[in-house]
């Protein structure tokens, strides 16, 4: 990216050319407007030789017409359809990550298979995305139908924030389009088709079931579920022959072995009929996890994946920013806009995630933002008698907030009272623990405090954030070094709940309850008014059964009135029916959907139980 000269494209400025196919460039931008108002895109622009083929153009501008009907938060959002100067483009959200294809290969080089939690949670999210495209309807009511026919790693990415989003719906086709595919064409990847789509039969949205089967096998398996010359897969994928999962990985666990077959079915009628009726399996497998997967645990995951190549990336858009010359006023030329359907669609049952760009004129606010730490949401898990919902939705909800005395001068005036030798080490403290040199940061301050005690009180903030980004990045690796971290950040700040918290996280994880217990009950004595190390809290009681500390926990939560409000009473009311509280169970399930209507778990556990189940 760093060989790119920035170019103006409309009110689009080009920053980074990201790839380039046999159809379409894929560039890395942003929007300039006036008053230095600036926004991430990517630009997706038809190649120059293409333009005069009229179907290519229209495949192109279908893909965005179509794109543009979808506002779903595990779909990439399309902004903008037009042509300057003759030149085709479509303006869409850009992502910050890397696509599966990317991530599992680099998982394998680096010898840390993706966790069983990560795939089934990736999976899942896909379904999500593909649930609500295959049965999104257009304006007048009427179904699209549509069917993305390319479910394939590479157009799935995975950002570094942990969301998942699935890309190019260039050859996906909807009913209502005159340029239906004809039998007997094959379009698609072929180690990633459904046997009917290889055999080049009619498909319907059951064929993207079958793709993503692939995916969920290859990610748990750590092996090409088809594999050979081309036509030797195509013949494969044609008749569905392939190793079978239990043999290639005997120690999967039987639930996501079902999960599997259904899904790999060669007969269409004996797969899942829809990703909704497969989503909830992939959920309750989370169940068998300590907890549950969530965006920012994966993103964590990504963050430590791909530390070399975001410190690549960033540095490369460094540089492309020197080459830019500010511009005021993008000129007159104007594209023509294709406007989706955002603000119309109901709302989805995942609030949708405050996008986070690492765009340089962000870069500092962001990596500041990244060391606060968000709750990690767990629920209680139904005896194996009871057929209870799968675990509650991720739900955004507030950070941790750092509890610093009032007259603690900042990490800057720390800095101007020491020598200057020291403040230059301080200032490049600051600048890798921005950077997440974690590592670097930590032996950094640990050399002022050596050399001058008396800045270790106002720093203390800074250091025990760079102690814990630590301890993220080893907890898999080295969970004994990642303890005493997290410990040494407690008593470099033992006025914060942060690191308690973090703690309580990480105890939580490796099952061990009474010390997570221990640390989220530090965290509510100094942040009484958090909800989020309550219900935490509420989690670990039902865990070991203690019921009536579990109830109290979330009624105190929901005191707090977080954001995730069906959240708390729906795990309030697994409680309570678990203590045979059954009115009270029904009223909080109740009480859940009129916070979140979309909350079908909610849903499903209060139908069961009105039904007696």
């Amino acid at each position: 990216m760093a060989h790119f000269q920035p170019v103006n494209f409309g009110k689009y400025l080009l920053l980074a050319k990201i790839a380039s196919g046999g159809m379409a460039e894929l560039f890395q931008g942003k929007i300039v407007s006036v008053k230095g108002f600036e926004k991430p895109v990517a630009i997706k622009k038809l190649l120059p030789h293409l333009t005069q083929d009229n179907n290519l153009v229209n495949m192109f501008v279908n893909e965005a017409k179509l794109a543009a009907f979808l506002t779903h938060q595990n779909i990439v959002q399309i902004y903008d359809l037009g042509s300057i100067e003759g030149t085709y483009f479509i303006a869409m959200e850009y992502l910050h990550g890397k696509d599966l294809r990317a991530m599992t290969n680099k998982a394998r080089r680096r010898e840390v298979p993706v966790p069983l939690e990560f795939a089934l949670y990736i999976v899942s999210r896909i379904c999500a995305g593909l649930e609500y495209a295959h049965k999104l309807k257009d304006f007048q009511g009427n179904p699209l139908n549509i069917i993305h026919r390319d479910i394939s790693p590479q157009n799935i990415i995975v950002t570094y924030e942990g969301e998942v989003k699935i890309v190019d719906f260039g050859i996906a086709k909807a009913a209502t389009h005159s340029s239906e595919t004809k039998v007997g064409i094959i379009k698609g990847k072929l180690a990633y088709m459904s046997p009917e789509q290889a055999a080049g039969k009619s498909v319907d949205h059951r064929s993207d079931i079958f793709s993503t089967g692939i995916l969920l096998y290859e990610l748990v398996t750590q092996r090409r579920m088809f594999e050979g010359t081309d036509l030797e897969v195509l013949d494969r994928v044609r008749k569905g022959e392939f190793a079978a999962a239990e043999v290639v990985a005997p120690t999967l666990p039987g639930r996501i072995l079902t999960i599997l077959q259904r899904a790999l079915a060669h007969d269409p009628d004996r797969r899942y009929q829809s990703c909704a009726e497969m989503l909830p399996d992939l959920e309750e497998g989370f169940s068998d996890f300590s907890v549950r997967p969530s965006a920012e645990i994966l993103g964590h995951y990504m963050k430590g994946l791909f530390t070399e190549e975001m410190a690549t990336e960033l540095s490369a858009l460094q540089e492309a920013q020197t080459q830019i010359t500010p511009v005021e006023d993008p000129g007159s030329v104007e594209p023509t806009t294709v406007t989706g359907a955002a603000g119309t669609r109901e709302r989805d049952a995942t609030p949708e995630r405050p996008r986070r760009w690492l765009g340089i004129w962000a870069a500092a606010a962001l990596m500041l933002a990244m060391v606060l730490t968000v709750v990690v949401k767990q629920r209680f898990t139904p005896p194996p008698e009871e057929s209870g919902p799968s675990p509650a939705r991720e739900a955004a909800a507030p950070s941790q907030q750092e509890t610093l005395p009032s007259s603690r001068p900042t990490p800057e005036q720390a800095a101007a009272a020491l020598d200057k030798g020291q403040r230059v080490k301080a200032a490049q403290a600051m600048e890798a623990l921005k950077s997440k040199r974690f590592p670097q940061a930590v032996a950094l301050f640990e050399e002022i405090f050596s050399a001058d005690p008396a800045g270790k009180a106002a720093l203390a903030g800074s250091y025990a954030q760079a102690l814990r980004g630590h301890a993220g990045m080893i907890r898999e690796s080295d969970p004994l070094r990642a303890e005493a971290l997290l410990k040494k950040a407690a008593e470099a700040e033992p006025q914060s709940a942060t690191s308690y918290f973090e703690l309580g996280k990480f105890y939580t994880a490796r099952k061990e309850y009474r010390k997570a217990i221990a640390a989220y009950r530090k965290a509510v004595d100094l942040d009484p008014n958090s909800p989020d190390p309550r219900f935490n809290l509420g989690f670990l009681y039902a865990q070991t059964k203690d019921y009536a500390a579990a109830e109290a926990a979330f009624l105190k939560a929901l005191s707090l009135a977080p954001p995730y409000l069906d959240e708390v009473y729906y795990n309030l009311a697994m409680v309570q029916n678990r203590m045979g509280k059954h009115q009270e169970s029904l009223k909080n399930l109740e009480r859940a959907l009129e916070a979140n209507p979309n909350n079908t778990k909610a849903k499903e556990q209060l139908q069961r139980l009105k039904a007696g189940g």
